[in-house]
């Protein structure tokens, strides 16, 4: 059974970091991961091949769980997805390489205090009176 107001929670807590952005660069390193059908074994042996969609990976997690950083992370995410042309498969086939950059400009576009956009606090965008 789940928990009363554990939806609401988990709503806010998601609305308060950058996480499509995290889990676009996250899902663009397993991607690329899955289509070179790296296992256990071959990711120990630290290839670049298999470094590179481990970092976007990486970097895609750390958007979610440290927002601060996130121009860090976006910037190392979206670098690490154009090395992956060269390193991994032509960037696993492109769809890595693609959503890796989009998931770092995602995270990069974010504002502080939320999502981009440009309505805050319920009022719309323009000059404040």
């Amino acid at each position: 059974m789940v928990p009363p107001g554990l939806g609401n929670r988990w709503r806010a807590w998601r609305r308060r970091r950058p996480f499509a952005a995290g889990l676009v660069l996250a899902l663009a390193g397993a991607e690329i991961l899955l289509v070179q059908r790296a296992g256990p074994a071959a990711l120990a042996t630290g290839e670049v091949r298999y470094v590179v969609p481990l970092v976007m990976a990486g970097c895609g997690l750390l958007v979610v769980a440290d927002p601060r950083r996130r121009r860090l992370y976006g910037t190392v995410g979206v670098l690490a997805s154009l090395a992956s042309w060269v390193a991994s498969d032509l960037g696993g086939l492109l769809l890595g390489m693609v959503l890796g950059i989009t998931g770092g400009a995602l995270a990069l576009g974010r504002r502080e205090g939320g999502p981009a956009g440009g309505h805050a606090a319920g009022r719309p965008a323009g000059r404040a009176e």
